[in-house]
């Protein structure tokens, strides 16, 4: 299985390159990147974003407001996200199982008796389960927010396992309201593909879902369908993503999507908060390679391309969807494409399983802004340039920090939608499987514009974590060395089977923020040497 990393490290098959880590690096020597003191910032701003979708819900239907300063209005894709939310924090003793369970029955409760449209939900509802209307539409089903929904919905099923009534009539009702749905029933009148949306009133089709964007997971649910869903066929033919192969923007391998630096990062966040990238690969891509790629470019334009004036730097990075903020008033999708100096806090921080160590940067940057903070943690945007920000809160926008989070300490969500017998069926029907890993470091990315690579100890295991493959099973070793000389300060030899294994170590000798060179050789004897500093 492949597991999660703590870092950034550059492939065995490629040398380091000079260069010096970006301006704001900290000196030798710097207690910031400690874990106990990172763990510490976590945890408040993952529970701060989790009161959301708890203290801050919709009080008769334990739904998620759209947002905290948009009235009463209840989102069908933010609840979605807010399930998985509960479910973490239902793990982390933030509520109790049974406070948990008393909200996911609210919930499940609204949903039953909420307007439907074939089975789908509107993009909004009022509290009383009518529909409400979302921009200028008509009534409609959205058929992409009802997959967020249910993404969360199915971690819920497998979280909630007990053998008591309410537990089983939970997880009943979640295969109904699944089944329930009329996924063919949006394959639209030439049935080429899955459509957005649905305009009940005149029998009307509109936005085809066509990749690369957030709505992959719409595909792979309408797939592991048992009743009503799709087929394979259907899915070629309307995913259909534009793919690139063999091409690398900035360095950074990047085959999917027709937007070359990226497009908003809530691409690689939505439909991953389920299912599990590292473990996603076909004939086209490797999704967690894809969404490390998408990741770093996002970060390396703000850190080497922007313009200056906008002001972002290792701290302060990260474009995707959220309200303005400053001068800048209005919500927009940001990208690379499409900046105009607002960064979300929820780009750099739903990123931790890609990016931890820089992710990281951007959450001890924010936590030490006190007008980055809201009423549920972090503010939605920020303008560095006018040091102004949105203090309002989006559920689209906290759900994944929660998730994301938890993914990278824990796979908690991961692990339980992974295991869901109709996602193994989406999954399979798709083509899509295991990756091919080559030995070393296959699935981790560096910063190719500096050549540094950035080790951060993991804050809930105060280990550094190195995950590596290997062709065959035998003793590895691992050489730490630091000083001028490189000399070694730290030597393991361990066993490893064949596959993917994980190899730790504690700060003995290490120098915060001093380079350092780790050689790892493998059973086969291909060596891997990196260049790194040790925060």
């Amino acid at each position: 299985m492949l597991l999660l990393i703590s870092f950034c490290l550059r492939a065995c098959t490629q040398s380091p390159q000079a260069g010096e880590t970006p301006e704001s690096s900290y000196p030798p020597g710097d207690q910031t990147y400690v874990p106990a003191n990172v763990r510490k910032v976590l945890d408040k701003q993952q529970k701060a974003a989790f009161t959301f979708f708890y203290e801050g819900a919709e009080t008769e239907s334990g739904m998620a407001l759209e947002g905290n300063n948009r009235g009463n209005t209840v989102t069908i894709g933010g609840s979605g996200f807010g399930v998985m939310a509960l479910v973490v924090g239902m793990e982390r003793g933030w509520i109790t199982r049974a406070q948990g369970i008393a909200q996911i029955q609210k919930i499940l409760t609204f949903l039953r008796k909420a307007d439907r449209y074939k089975g789908v939900w509107s993009h909004w509802h009022n509290p009383d389960g009518s529909f409400a209307p979302f921009g200028d539409q008509s009534a409609t089903g959205d058929l992409v927010e009802t997959s967020f929904l249910i993404q969360g919905l199915i971690v819920a099923r497998e979280y909630l396992d007990k053998d008591t009534a309410d537990e089983k009539a939970i997880r009943e009702t979640i295969d109904q309201l699944y089944d329930g749905i009329d996924w063919a029933g949006y394959t639209g009148t030439n049935q080429d593909g899955l459509y957005w949306l649905w305009y009940s009133r005149d029998d009307r089709y509109s936005l085809k879902i066509s990749g690369w964007n957030e709505a992959l997971c719409t595909y792979l649910l309408a797939l592991g369908a048992e009743k009503n869903g799709i087929s394979a066929d259907i899915y070629k033919k309307g995913w259909n993503a534009p793919f690139y192969p063999g091409r690398k923007v900035n360095g950074y391998e990047f085959p999917l999507g027709n937007q070359e630096k990226g497009g908003p990062l809530f691409f690689s966040h939505y439909s991953f908060l389920g299912f599990d990238p590292r473990h996603m690969a076909d004939d086209k891509a490797w999704y967690w390679q894809q969404n490390i790629s998408h990741t770093m470019l996002n970060r390396h334009y703000c850190l080497y391309e922007a313009p200056e004036k906008n002001g972002y730097k290792t701290g302060l990075w990260g474009l995707t969807a959220c309200y303005g903020a400053g001068s800048t008033g209005s919500y927009s999708a940001r990208s690379p494409q499409n900046d105009d100096g607002v960064l979300a806090p929820t780009a750099a921080l739903s990123a931790f399983p890609y990016t931890p160590f820089y992710s990281t940067q951007v959450l001890m940057e924010l936590n030490g802004l006190e007008v980055c903070k809201g009423e549920y943690g972090f503010a939605d945007s920020y303008k560095p340039s006018e040091k102004q920000a949105n203090r309002n809160h989006l559920a689209i926008d906290q759900g994944p920090i929660v998730v994301m989070i938890e993914n990278y300490r824990s796979e908690l969500i991961w692990r339980l939608f992974m295991k869901n017998a109709r996602v193994k069926q989406a999954l399979e029907k798709a083509g899509i499987g295991e990756p091919n890993l080559k030995e070393g470091f296959p699935f981790v990315v560096g910063d190719s514009k500096t050549g540094v690579v950035d080790l951060m100890a993991h804050p809930d295991s105060e280990k550094y974590q190195l995950d590596g493959y290997s062709s065959q099973a035998g003793t590895a070793k691992v050489c730490v060395k630091s000083g001028s000389t490189m000399e070694t300060i730290q030597e393991y030899t361990f066993p490893v089977t064949a596959g993917v294994f994980r190899f730790t170590f504690d700060d003995t000798k290490v120098t915060r923020g001093k380079k350092h060179q780790i050689t790892l050789t493998l059973p086969s004897g291909k060596t891997c040497q990196m260049e790194t500093i040790l925060h």
